[in-house]
Parts: structure tokens; C-alpha cells; sequence
């Protein structure tokens, strides 16, 4: 799963398509952790499952004003912003 969520952040142009990838990421991370170990404390989960709640949220906040100021979510059209 992290493998798959790299790929998707490697080659989507999409914001949806790159939050996907993180959430991929994170999951195949909690999966090899819950997997080389006897399991993971609850209160680690709970703390892991906030942090990714509040990354899920600012990404969306981020793509709803990307979509509405720049029509689209299409990280191709950003790369032609520059700093002058």
C-alpha cells in the first residue's frame, strides 16, 4: 500500500488524487506497524487517527479554494505560478 500511494503521488495531477496517495501512505504505514508488532496501544491509534483527521480536512479546505479560485484541481495550470 505505501508502494501504491508513492505511485499515485508520483504521477496524479489531480489534488484528490494526491490526497488519495497520502491516505495510502499512511494507511500501508499503520498496516507494517500493526504487523511487526504484537499490535499498536489504543491511545497510538486514537492519536495517529487525529492527526490524519486534521490532514484530511486541511487538504480539503486546500483543494475546495484551489477549485474555486482556479477553476479546477489540476496541479499542471499551478506549476506556471511564479514569484516575482
Amino acid at each position: 500500500m505505501v508502494l501504491i500511494g508513492f505511485f499515485l503521488l508520483a504521477t496524479r495531477r489531480r489534488a484528490v488524487s494526491q490526497i488519495v496517495g497520502v491516505l495510502l501512505v499512511d494507511n500501508g504505514i499503520a498496516a507494517v506497524a500493526f504487523l511487526t508488532t504484537a499490535g499498536v496501544p489504543l491511545i497510538v491509534e486514537l492519536g495517529v487517527s487525529l492527526d490524519l483527521l486534521l490532514a484530511v480536512l486541511v487538504m480539503q479546505v486546500l483543494t475546495t479554494r484551489l477549485q474555486a479560485v482556479f477553476g479546477g484541481t489540476d496541479l499542471d495550470e499551478l506549476r506556471e505560478l511564479r514569484d516575482s
